[in-house]
């Protein structure tokens, strides 16, 4: 994989490029934006052009060293993960040892810290040691989803690169290129909102299957005395299943509700997330007022927020409960 095969962000490899034609690129750097959208590959392809033996601002893919980073067998590009949801700091202690040893085999020493939002305190405390005074020869990526999370005193010492979103443009050409019809690529790129891995994981079927759920939970929440199915299916989950789920139930309860509001206001049809419902959602319009529906996406965003923000799923479930539990009594 060079720049070229990531699809969006022009302008963060834009960026890239012209430091790596002028040999200036940062020893450390953040990435960040949301899940899905290339910032590892972006990193990787970085760290393939810093040792790459035939380009000098992209990696080439043919010679020795980007052929054993692509295999995971090039000693001076390191990924480090999270361990049990967590970067530790003994992960930061091994790289700053390492970070201070001349590259084995390549021109730099590389570390793609992957997830970086999830360090802990004395983990991003040893981490900025090195970042004060980091060798000349090695350069530190952080990859994140939440710049939020991550020290101030870190960020203040990276070049940090904002990642967009993969436009749905780019999705759905992608997903007709791998044989979706257009109306089904359509609405996977609408679907994941610039998730370009996501939209590449899923299958049709599973699709809608989930809006199906996605769309009977939607009408659950808006008719009273049905409001209890939602906790009944959610709220008693696995943790590790509510908070993979809970994401994608809300961001198709937001897509519901949207459009939703589009058709209320009696906007351009072709604006819908969901075009394939715009009957059903016609047929429910008189379920709640224009009022309500911009209350209870709000309400849907901020719990897609809290998310972000690594909130306690299982309080994020009982307070969006609660609340629409609220209007059985209204």
């Amino acid at each position: 994989m060079a720049f070229k095969d990531i699809l969006g962000n022009s302008r963060v490899k834009k960026i890239l490029r012209k430091a790596l034609q002028k040999n200036k690129v940062p020893n450390s750097m953040l990435f960040y934006g949301p899940r899905g959208i290339g910032k590892k590959d972006m990193a990787l392809v970085l760290a393939k052009a810093m040792n790459c033996e035939r380009k000098k601002d992209d990696a080439c893919e043919v010679c020795a060293s980007c052929k054993a980073i692509n295999a995971g067998n090039f000693p001076d590009v390191l990924e480090i993960y999270p361990e049990k949801e967590v970067i530790k700091i003994d992960q930061m202690r091994i790289l700053r040892k390492i970070a201070y040893l001349k590259p084995m085999m390549g021109k730099k020493r590389v570390f793609v810290v992957v997830d970086a939002d999830k360090m802990t305190e004395e983990a991003a405390n040893s981490l900025l040691k090195i970042l004060e005074e980091p060798p000349l020869f090695s350069y530190i990526i952080l990859v994140a989803y939440n710049p939020f999370m991550i020290m101030s005193t870190i960020k203040s010492r990276c070049q940090v690169l904002n990642f967009c979103p993969v436009s749905k443009e780019e999705i759905g050409k992608i997903l007709v290129e791998k044989g979706y019809e257009e109306k089904k690529a359509r609405i996977i790129s609408l679907l994941v909102r610039g998730n370009l891995k996501q939209a590449l994981s899923l299958e049709w079927e599973e699709v809608q299957d989930k809006r199906a759920k996605a769309w009977q939970l939607f009408l659950s929440l808006l008719r009273k005395g049905k409001v209890a199915l939602f906790l009944r299916n959610y709220a008693t989950s696995q943790r590790t299943l509510v908070r993979n789920e809970w994401e994608q139930v809300l961001e198709m309860l937001s897509s519901f509700c949207r459009d939703s509001i589009l058709i209320k206001e009696k906007s351009d049809s072709r604006l819908l997330m969901n075009p394939d419902y715009e009957e059903e959602i016609k047929k429910e319009e008189a379920l709640l007022s224009l009022e309500g529906l911009i209350d209870c996406l709000t309400k849907i965003d901020y719990a897609i927020y809290g998310l972000g923000k690594n909130l306690n799923v299982n309080l994020l479930v009982s307070s969006f409960f609660s609340y629409f539990k609220e209007w059985e009594y209204a």
